[in-house]
């Protein structure tokens, strides 16, 4: 069973112990940063990042919840993380190993 985490509002369950973001480990970096991020596929960009799926078991990412664009109707997708290829933070972008076919 998963938990779905969508915008800020993430459910934490108690007793659990989290990173704390430091000034020294400019290196860590927040899930919530990605939110909003474009994700692009091999041969063009699918849509925007609404939110992410977390199994509440392993407490692993396993999903990106992307809002496509015009090109799949507006529709929501899910995307596995397996099939991230990189995010970069500068251009706020995730990229895909896959091409737009295979989503």
């Amino acid at each position: 069973m998963g938990v779905h985490l969508h915008g800020r509002g993430a459910l934490i369950p108690t007793g659990r112990k989290y990173p704390i973001h430091t000034i020294e480990d400019s290196h860590l970096r927040s899930a919530w940063d990605l939110l909003d991020y474009e994700v692009w596929a091999t041969d063009g960009e699918i849509g925007r990042l609404e939110g992410l799926i977390m199994d509440e078991a392993s407490w692993r990412l396993g999903y990106l919840d992307v809002k496509a664009g015009d090109w799949l109707l507006n529709r929501s997708v899910l995307v596995p993380t397996l099939w991230v290829k990189s995010v970069s933070w500068a251009d706020c972008r995730i990229n895909l190993h896959h091409s737009r076919d295979v989503i």
